[in-house]
């Protein structure tokens, strides 16, 4: 479990997504805001010991906690930012498209998007997004046709600019 920060500590953010709290005689804790979920808290000890915990949605209990020596905090880092892996598809799309944001948006069962067709949305239009693909049920729907009807549980490929990202989670997935 996250050790509480002391309440004389204050928090430093780090951008919009990350902050750092002082742990008095353990070390550092950092909390780092995700796209989906809860968010994922990060308790650095003096030890060199990382306690990794994965929130729930509210940020009070942990649904999963792992601890780390140093030397496997630094290889999942460099895991995580594409130092060991990074697949051709996805640099061949970055040399591609450059500047343009390609992101997962879930759709939940109480999302605006829910029973209704991409056409019927608008998505590109109000948007400026582009649904590439559809995972559904862990199978694939390719550019998917306007007619294609958004379910619940349903994680879209969507393709646009980092700035129109925000309206179309809002239009779609709520």
């Amino acid at each position: 479990m996250p050790n509480r920060p002391d309440p004389h500590s204050t928090p430093r953010l780090f951008g919009a997504d990350v902050t750092e709290v002082v742990l008095p005689g353990i070390g550092h804790r950092y909390d780092v805001r995700v796209a989906e979920g809860g968010p994922v808290t990060v308790v650095i000890h003096h030890s060199g010991r990382r306690d990794l915990y994965v929130m729930d949605p509210r940020g009070e209990d942990p649904r999963a906690a792992v601890a780390l020596t140093d030397s496997q905090a630094r290889t999942l880092g460099a895991i995580l930012g594409g130092a060991y892996f990074k697949p051709a598809v996805v640099e061949e799309i970055e040399a591609v498209i450059g500047d343009l944001l390609i992101d997962w948006v879930t759709v939940e069962e109480t999302s605006p998007g829910v029973g209704r067709t991409i056409a019927e949305l608008e998505i590109r239009r109000l948007t400026r997004m582009t649904v590439a693909a559809i995972l559904r049920d862990r199978v694939p729907l390719i550019a998917p046709e306007p007619t294609e009807t958004l379910l619940p549980g349903d994680r879209l490929v969507v393709i646009g600019r980092q700035e129109d990202l925000s309206g179309f989670k809002r239009h779609v997935a709520g």
